[in-house]
């Protein structure tokens, strides 16, 4: 396939994991590496786990040192991911993790809250706050670009990056106490009207349901998109959360969130809250390609809800 951005590589690597086509995707970034130099910790990364995935150990370390050579670090919590298992016990890896943690700790000294702040012409119709998944950032033009639309709709668009260090240039929600205090920060700086909707991606989406439900900040519309939601945490909230919540979940049918979300949103409406679930069919963890054109009717939709 023709690969024009970003995005469309990850969508095509991710679809050949998931077929178990592991040499075709690393061929993929191999032939497109070299026009995503500014992602490079994520193409490394994913060489990792492709190569341990298809030729082992050895093959999936010698990327990571590499990774190291070039400068680039990645949070200790990688090892979990089920891809590198090969390596947890294999000692070559421990100067390694040292080398990035190192690098991960003088990072995460200097690393701060941002927040990049979009207002429409006009009065505005209401305030998105929107936070990125684990492991992004909203330097990146296409990982604002999911949210920007809402701009040209007549809404007010704030986007949050996290100051939880997890890359180069990559933040992550995973601390959600610390995740809800910047939140909290942001919507004060913020002065949000009675329509404000907080949402996010994956991580990102999990908080905005918690930000939502927690009571103790001034929103109570979320937009949740794939969101890693851990629903046994979720469910006492339901219970103590104001009732005039309400949400919008967006999940693949193929994403490996897909019953947490579905669970979710059913436990929403049996509780007596109003929560929309889109379901997109063959969508895997990601965004719908066709997201950021429908975001200003989801939008609509909660305002619908809520009047």
């Amino acid at each position: 396939m023709e690969v024009r951005g970003f995005r469309e590589l990850q969508y095509e690597v991710y679809r050949l994991y998931g077929e178990g086509a592991y040499r075709e995707a690393l061929a993929l970034i191999e032939r497109e590496a070299a026009r995503f130099a500014h992602r490079a910790s994520d193409i490394y990364y994913w060489r990792a786990c492709l190569a341990c995935r298809a030729e082992g150990a050895d093959a999936g370390l010698r990327w990571l040192q590499e990774a190291a050579e070039r400068g680039l670090w990645y949070h200790e919590r990688i090892l979990r991911d089920p891809d590198l298992a090969p390596l947890r016990d294999d000692p070559r890896l421990k100067p390694l993790l040292a080398v990035f943690e190192e690098r991960r700790a003088a990072a995460q000294a200097t690393a701060r809250p941002v927040l990049y702040t979009y207002s429409p012409e006009g009065e505005p119709k209401g305030l998105l706050l929107a936070l990125h998944g684990n492991a992004s950032n909203f330097e990146d033009s296409e990982e604002r670009g999911q949210w920007l639309p809402a701009l040209a709709a007549g809404w007010r668009v704030a986007l949050a990056q996290s100051s939880q260090v997890w890359a180069p240039g990559k933040y992550f929600w995973s601390g959600r106490d610390q995740g809800l205090a910047e939140v909290s920060a942001h919507l004060g700086a913020l002065n949000p009207p009675e329509a404000t909707v907080v949402a996010g991606f994956s991580m990102g989406g999990a908080l905005a349901v918690y930000a939502a439900l927690c009571g103790s900040l001034p929103v109570s519309w979320f937009l949740a998109v794939a969101p890693a939601i851990r629903v046994e945490s979720v469910l006492p909230l339901l219970e103590t959360c104001p009732r005039d919540v309400q949400g919008y979940v967006v999940v693949g049918d193929q994403d490996f969130g897909y019953p947490a979300a579905c669970r979710f949103a059913e436990a929403m409406q049996q509780a007596g809250l109003p929560c929309e679930l889109e379901v997109r069919s063959g969508l895997a963890h990601d965004f719908p390609m066709d997201f950021s054109a429908g975001l200003t009717q989801r939008l609509e939709a909660l305002c619908r809800a809520g009047s």
